[in-house]
C-alpha cells in the first residue's frame, strides 16, 4: 500500500502539532499510512504529555514575549520550536512499524540520517531515539500510539536558538539558566551551524522523501487531508487551547530542576541540607561521570577559594560513591580543607541524588 505524503508546508504553532493528532484520531483501517512536513510559522513551547507546566515553563517570560505554550500528547521533554525547524511526522497503522520501540526509531531516523549525510553533514543514529553529529545532537525523536495509529515525531533543525530555550524554562536562577545555556551551546548542533551553504527546505524534503521511499521500500504519493481530519483538527485546536489541558499536571510541589540536553548529557539542581548547612550544586553530567559542577550554598568553607579547585577536581570524575570518596578526601588532605559540620560523606550524598 502505498504512502500518502501532505507537505503542509507553513502552518500555525497550534496545526504543526494538532494535524498529527488529528490523522492518528481520524485514521481507519483504509486510511493510507501519512508523512505530513510541516513548518511552525510563528515561535512556541511545547511540553510532553505528563509534564508539569508550572515545574517546566517560565510560563512569565513566555506571555510577556507572547510565545504560546501547548501540551502535547507524545512524551519527551520541554522544547521551544520555530520556523528553523522542518516537523516530520509519521502516522501509521500499528501492523507497518516495527513492534519493538527501539527498532521503530532506528527505521525511523534512517532516513533523518541519510538526508544529513546527503548535504555533508556526518549525522548517526545515537541510541535510543537521537540523531547525533560527532557528540552533539541534531536531532531529537519521539513516539506515541494515538487513537488508531503509531505516531513517530522528529525534525530537520536547520538553526536553534539556544538563548530563547534557555529563557523559556523554568530554572531556579539565572546561574543555572547560563549553565543550561552554555550546555545547549555545547552539546546541541544544526544544519546552518554545520555547513557553510546549508540547502534549503525544498531541498532538504526532496531528498528526505527518497530517502523514506528507498528505506520503506514503499511508493510515497502527494495527498491531502480529507474532510473527517480537518474536522477533528477543529475539535483538537479547541481542546489544545484549554487551560484544563494545558495545566492538567500542574502541582505546587517543588521538585529538584532535571533539564535533559541530550540522550547521554543532563543538568540538575541540587539542593542538600547538612549539619553545617545546605549545599547547592549545579551538576552537568557525560555518560556516568561529572562533566561539570557549580557549588555555592549556606555553608563554611575555609579557605573559600578552594572551593573553586574542589569544582574543578570533580570534572570527570566517575558517579560513584567510591570515586567520589577518595578524591573528595585526598583534596581535602592535600590542601588542608575544612567545612565545619560538612563531612565528606555530604559531598558524596549531595552528588549521588543525579542518580536517583
Amino acid at each position: 500500500m502505498n504512502i500518502r505524503l501532505i507537505d503542509a508546508d507553513r502552518v500555525s504553532y497550534l496545526r504543526s502539532q494538532t494535524i498529527y493528532h488529528a490523522l492518528a484520531y481520524a485514521k481507519k483501517t483504509d486510511t493510507p499510512d501519512t508523512i505530513v512536513l510541516d513548518v511552525p510559522k510563528d515561535p512556541y513551547v511545547c511540553i510532553g504529555f505528563h509534564r508539569d507546566l508550572e515545574q517546566e515553563v517560565n510560563v512569565e517570560y513566555c506571555s510577556s514575549n507572547n510565545i504560546p505554550i501547548i501540551r502535547r500528547e507524545t512524551g519527551g521533554g520541554t522544547v521551544y520550536l520555530d520556523d528553523d525547524q522542518l516537523f516530520t511526522q509519521w502516522i501509521f497503522g500499528p501492523k507497518q512499524l516495527p513492534v519493538k520501540i527501539d527498532t521503530r526509531f532506528q527505521l525511523f531516523i534512517k532516513p533523518l540520517v541519510e538526508t544529513y549525510k546527503f548535504f555533508g553533514i556526518n549525522a548517526h543514529f545515537h541510541p535510543p531515539n537521537d540523531v547525533h553529529v560527532g557528540n552533539k545532537k541534531i536531532v531529537g525523536t519521539g513516539a506515541a500510539a494515538i487513537g488508531n495509529a503509531e505516531v513517530v515525531t522528529g525534525n530537520f533543525l536547520f538553526d536553534f536558538d539556544c538563548h530563547t530555550m534557555a529563557k523559556v524554562l523554568n530554572l531556579p536562577d539565572e546561574s543555572f539558566r547560563g549553565n543550561v545555556l552554555e550546555s545547549l551551546q555545547k552539546y546541541m548542533t544544526s544544519i546552518k551551524r554545520e555547513l557553510n551553504d546549508p540547502p534549503n527546505m525544498e531541498e532538504v524534503k526532496t531528498a528526505y522523501i527518497n530517502n523514506c521511499a528507498e528505506v520503506l521500500n514503499r511508493k510515497i504519493i502527494p495527498g491531502d487531508f480529507t474532510d473527517e481530519e480537518y474536522r477533528m483538527m477543529d475539535v483538537l485546536d479547541k481542546k489544545f487551547t484549554t487551560k484544563e489541558w494545558l495545566y492538567q499536571d500542574s502541582s505546587k510541589k517543588h521538585r529538584p530542576r532535571v533539564v535533559k540536553i541530550h540522550a547521554d548529557v543532563w543538568l540538575y539542581e541540587i539542593n542538600h541540607q547538612t549539619g553545617g548547612g545546605l549545599i547547592q550544586m549545579s551538576i552537568r553530567t557525560k555518560g556516568k561521570r561529572i562533566d561539570h559542577v557549580s557549588i555555592k550554598g549556606d555553608f563554611d568553607f575555609r579557605p573559600p577559594h578552594k572551593l573553586k579547585g574542589l569544582e574543578n577536581v570533580l570534572r570527570y570524575v566517575e558517579l560513584s560513591e567510591e570515586a567520589l570518596t577518595e578524591l573528595i578526601e585526598a583534596f581535602y588532605m592535600l590542601h588542608r580543607v575544612e567545612s565545619p559540620n560538612i563531612l565528606i560523606k555530604d559531598w558524596v550524598a549531595a552528588i549521588l541524588q543525579v542518580n536517583k
